[in-house]
C-alpha cells in the first residue's frame, strides 16, 4: 500500500512547540496571553490522553559509551584494507575498553562518499554504536577513480570480518556479534554501493542510506534485486546529488521501502564538517544530523534488534510527526477497511471483519496486533499463515467488552509482517457495549419481545416454553434474528388466545462464539411478566 505524507506538524509536535515557547505559535508577545495560558492548560490535559509513541528519542545517544579503532580487513582473493570500527565501550575514545554487557550486537557496514574520509561521519557512526551496534566504516576507495563494484564488495567484507571475529575464540568479539542481523548504510557513492552490496548479500536484513548516488554498475538497477526493508534518506536542497535522482533509485525497489526527504537538508549536511566543493542548505548541520541519526537508528532498531518501540514512528500513526521530514512509503501490506465502528453487549465480543493483502514481492504471513485499547482484543487467524504476493486473507477481529461499562473503546489494529518482523499496516476501529436484557410487551394480538440492538456479528435466538424453568435446550426455538434487528413478534393465536396455558420466553444473544441469556419472561393470558 502506497502512502505519501507531506511534512506536517502533528498535534503532539505543536504541543511541544507551545510548551517550549510558552506562547501560541505565530503570535508576537512578550508574555503568554490569557488565551495562550488557557491553550497551555488544555494542551496539558490533552497530552495525558495521547498515546506514547515511543519511549526513546533516537536522535539522542543511546545507553553505551563509544570506542573506536582501526582494524585490518582481509579480502578473500588476497590483499587487505583498513576500516574504522565503532563499538559499545565502557568509556569513550580511541581504543577504549569494549563493553560486551549488551551483546550480542548487530553489525552495520557503512560506505563513505566520493573522496571522503569515513571519519567525516564519525559523530553519526559513534551514535549508532551508543545504541548497541558494531559499525564498520571502510577506508578503501577514497581516491579519484573508485571501482564501485569492488567498493561494494569491501562493504560486504566488513560484515565477514565481524563474522570471523565472532567465531574467533581469541577475539574480544568472540560470541559477541549477532550475525543474523546485519545492516548496510552509506552516503552518496557509499549509499549507491550499499545497494549493490545488499543486492548480492543474503546476510543483510535492513538497508538505510543517505543521499544515495547512482553507481557503475547501476545502483538503480540493483534495487530491483533488494528484497529487505529499505529507507533512503535525502535532503531536498542537495546541490550535489539531486534528491530526484535518489528517488529514482528508490522507485525501482521492492516493498517494504521508504523515501525520507529532509526539508532544507543538503549533501554535506550528512557530514560532520565540509570537504572541498561542498553545498549548503537552509537547515543547520546540527539539525540535519539530529534528524539523520533518528531516522537511521529507529529503522535499524526495528529491523536489526526487533525492537517494536519505534514501529509507530516508522510505519504507524506518528510517522508524519516530524515537520522536517516528508515521508513516502510502500509497506507492501494492505489492511482494510479502516474506521469501522460496532456496538455489542457487555461480556460478549464485538466482531469486525478485516482483509490482509500481500502487496509485496515475497510470500509471508502476518500477525495481527492491537494497542491503545482498554478492552481485550483477539484475532482469528493470527498469524494468518503464508500469503503469496497478490493474495489476501480474511481475519476476524474481536473486541471484548467487560460485563459493565459502555465505552466506546478505540483500538489501533496493525498487521505485522512475519518475514521481517517490523513492517506494518494499520487501521483504527471503535467498539461500544450495552447490557443485554429483553422486555415483553403486547401489541394487538401478538406478543412483542425487544432488546437493545447490536451491530452485525450477533444473532439473537428467541425461545418459548410452557414451563417457568425455560432454558434454550428445552425450549422451542421460534426465530433467529440477525443483528441489527428490531426484536420479535409472536403472533401465534394459540398463545394470546389461550387463557389456560402460561407461556415463557427467553432471548439468547450469540456473538463471536459466546452467548448471554436474558431473564425468563412470561405471558399469562395477556398479563405480562418481565425478566425473572
Amino acid at each position: 500500500m502506497k502512502r505519501i505524507l507531506p511534512p506536517m506538524s502533528s498535534g503532539l509536535h505543536l504541543l511541544r512547540t507551545i510548551f517550549r515557547a510558552g506562547v501560541v505559535p505565530g503570535r508576537e508577545t512578550s508574555a503568554p496571553s490569557l488565551p495562550a495560558v488557557a491553550l497551555l492548560l488544555t494542551a496539558a490535559a490533552l497530552l495525558l490522553f495521547l498515546p506514547d509513541a515511543s519511549t526513546a528519542d533516537y536522535s539522542q545517544p543511546g545507553p553505551h559509551a563509544t570506542g573506536w579503532t582501526e582494524v585490518t580487513v582481509n579480502r578473500p582473493g588476497g590483499g587487505s584494507f583498513t576500516s574504522l570500527f565503532f563499538y559499545p565501550a565502557t568509556s569513550g575514545g580511541q581504543n577504549a575498553p569494549y563493553d560486551g554487557s549488551g551483546s550480542p550486537y548487530a553489525g552495520i557496514s557503512f560506505g563513505h562518499g566520493f573522496v571522503t574520509n569515513p571519519n567525516k561521519y564519525q559523530s553519526t557512526l559513534e551514535h549508532l554504536a551508543t545504541w548497541g551496534y558494531l559499525v564498520m566504516a571502510t577506508t578503501s576507495y577514497t581516491g579519484l577513480f573508485p571501482n564501485h563494484a569492488n567498493y561494494a564488495e569491501d562493504l560486504r567484507h566488513c560484515l565477514t570480518y565481524l563474522e570471523d571475529q565472532n567465531a574467533d575464540s581469541g577475539s574480544q568479539l568472540y560470541g559477541q556479534v549477532d550475525t543474523n542481523h546485519f545492516g548496510l548504510s552509506g552516503h552518496s557513492m557509499g549509499g549507491g554501493a550499499s545497494i549493490l552490496a545488499a543486492a548480492d548479500d543474503g546476510r543483510v536484513r535492513a538497508l538505510a542510506n543517505l543521499a544515495a548516488a547512482e553507481t557503475n554498475p547501476s545502483a538503480e538497477a540493483a534495487m530491483a534485486n533488494v528484497f529487505i526493508p529499505v529507507r533512503m534518506i535525502a535532503g531536498d536542497e542537495d546541490g550535489i546529488v539531486s534528491y530526484t535522482s535518489t528517488r529514482d533509485i528508490y522507485l525501482n525497489g521492492n516493498p517494504p521501502r521508504q523515501f525520507a526527504l529532509i526539508q532544507g537538508g543538503c549533501h554535506c549536511g550528512f557530514l560532520d564538517s565540509d570537504i572541498i566543493f561542498c553545498d549548503s542548505g537552509s537547515l543547520s548541520r546540527a539539525e540535519q544530523l539530529a534528524v539523520t541519526r533518528r531516522l537511521l537508528t529507529e529503522f535499524f532498531q526495528l529491523y536489526l534488534k526487533g525492537d517494536q518501540d519505534p514501529w509507530r514512528a516508522v510505519w504507524g500513526p506518528e510517522r508524519g510527526d516530524d515537520p522536517l521530514v516528508g515521508l513516502e512509503l510502500v509497506s507492501g501490506i494492505a489492511l482494510d477497511p479502516d474506521g469501522q465502528s460496532g456496538s455489542g453487549y457487555n461480556g460478549l465480543p464485538v466482531s469486525f471483519e478485516l482483509t490482509v493483502a500481500n502487496e509485496g514481492s515475497l510470500a509471508t504471513g502476518y500477525t495481527l496486533l492491537a494497542e491503545e485499547n482498554l478492552w481485550p482484543a483477539d484475532f482469528s487467524p493470527s498469524p494468518t499463515g503464508t500469503i503469496s504476493p497478490g493474495d489476501s486473507a480474511a481475519v476476524t477481529a474481536r473486541i471484548n467488552p467487560p460485563e459493565s461499562g459502555a465505552g466506546p473503546d478505540s483500538v489501533l489494529v496493525s498487521a505485522r509482517s512475519d518475514l521481517d518482523g517490523g513492517t506494518r499496516a494499520y487501521v483504527r476501529m471503535a467498539a461500544s457495549a450495552v447490557p443485554f436484557s429483553a422486555s415483553i410487551g403486547l401489541a394487538v394480538d401478538e406478543i412483542r419481545l425487544s432488546w437493545p440492538t447490536a451491530s452485525a456479528g450477533c444473532t439473537c435466538r428467541v425461545y418459548r416454553d410452557t414451563t417457568a424453568g425455560l432454558v434454550p435446550s428445552t425450549g422451542t426455538l421460534l426465530a433467529e434474528v440477525q443483528e441489527p434487528g428490531d426484536g420479535y413478534a409472536d403472533d401465534d393465536p394459540g398463545v394470546t388466545g389461550d387463557p389456560l396455558t402460561q407461556y415463557y420466553y427467553l432471548v439468547r444473544a450469540a456473538c463471536g462464539g459466546q452467548f448471554k441469556d436474558s431473564g425468563v419472561m412470561g405471558e399469562f393470558d395477556r398479563e405480562l411478566v418481565g425478566e425473572k
